[in-house]
């Protein structure tokens, strides 16, 4: 019996009922979404991947298992499509990428503001996983921390349709994401703008994995007037005070296996993050298991609805340290 695992989601927003599986950058990305997700069942069976592939949904896990992921080759920016023929790369010295496929990936980049500590490359990824009907979007990255998504999603819909972002696997030590414990600070710092209007329904958030794609954390920083914030809170805790990072109060929500943590009460569009402080917290707590591993680090938009007009989600800086 195979260990691999499918996990199938059904979500009713105003476009309809919608599999929640979806892609990554440069990675798989299969996330259990949200409170208002109305049920989540989980298969076990290599069977079943036959079944997924004809309902148009990925399996969630990432392309090898029981190994490391294989890191990329050292590059200079450059301008490349996860789909053959759907991205161009325009200009001289520093590149355009620009892509529209579903799955399309501007990448790998050697970009210094963006080091974890063990893979000094990032991409920058469409990653719209959860295709609905009337969707559209095109992202334009010059580099990690300079890119654009100008997207199209219907008005109304409430499930998350696409999860642009800036995204780095980490380069795996003896075949095992390197843990936590080894690291004495990961920091981050971002400015983005959403261009919101009264019909957005969206949030700017790092996603991040951890123990081979086992556990999911998102770090929530704004939020459109028509994204709902946690109705119940698990817990309250305070981070920040070290790394240029300013002491702020945030909110920890659950739903099913993700962990999230939003901003309390308030967005920003710029600012910084403790994101090591944030998951040895929980580790601490219990919400995550003893010695884990970070596997995954990104930062994007969960774009769910534009009004049905095109709305441009910028990142214009963004930065990770890890040491």
């Amino acid at each position: 019996m195979s260990n691999d695992a499918l996990a199938i989601i059904g979500c009713l927003g105003a476009a309809g009922i919608a599999g929640l599986i979806g892609w990554r950058a440069g990675t798989y990305k299969g996330q259990p979404r949200r409170g208002w997700c109305l049920r989540r069942w989980l298969f076990i069976s290599l069977a079943l991947f036959s079944v997924a592939a004809l309902a148009g949904c990925d399996t969630g896990q990432p392309a090898a298992s029981g190994a490391g992921p294989a890191t990329s080759p050292a590059q200079s920016p450059t301008g490349t499509s996860a789909t053959s023929g759907a991205g161009t790369t325009t200009g001289n010295g520093t590149r355009t990428c620009v892509t529209s496929a579903a799955k399309g990936n501007c990448g790998p980049y050697r970009y210094p503001a963006i080091n974890d500590g063990q893979n000094p490359d990032a991409n920058v990824g469409q990653n719209v996983w959860n295709p609905i009907s009337g969707w559209s979007q095109t992202l334009t990255a010059t580099n990690p921390g300079n890119w654009y998504a100008t997207a199209n999603m219907p008005a109304g819909n409430t499930a998350v349709v696409s999860y642009p972002d800036t995204g780095q696997e980490i380069a795996w030590v003896n075949s095992a994401p390197p843990p936590l414990s080894s690291y004495s600070s990961i920091y981050s710092s971002f400015s983005e703008n959403m261009h919101e209007t009264s019909r957005t329904d969206a949030e700017a958030a790092y996603d991040i994995w951890l123990n081979n794609w086992n556990n999911e954390v998102m770090i929530q920083v704004d939020f459109s007037a028509l994204r709902p914030r946690c109705s119940a809170n698990a817990a309250i805790a305070t981070f920040g005070g070290s790394g240029g990072v300013p002491v702020q109060k945030w909110n920890l929500c659950t739903y099913g296996s993700e962990i999230i943590w939003q901003l309390d009460d308030r967005n920003e569009r710029s600012g910084s993050v403790d994101i090591l402080a944030m998951l040895t917290w929980l580790v601490r707590h219990r919400y995550l298991p003893q010695r884990s591993g970070l596997t995954d680090l990104s930062y994007g938009f969960e774009i769910c609805s534009t009004g049905g007009r095109a709305e441009v989600f910028r990142v214009s800086r963004l930065s990770i340290s890890a040491r």
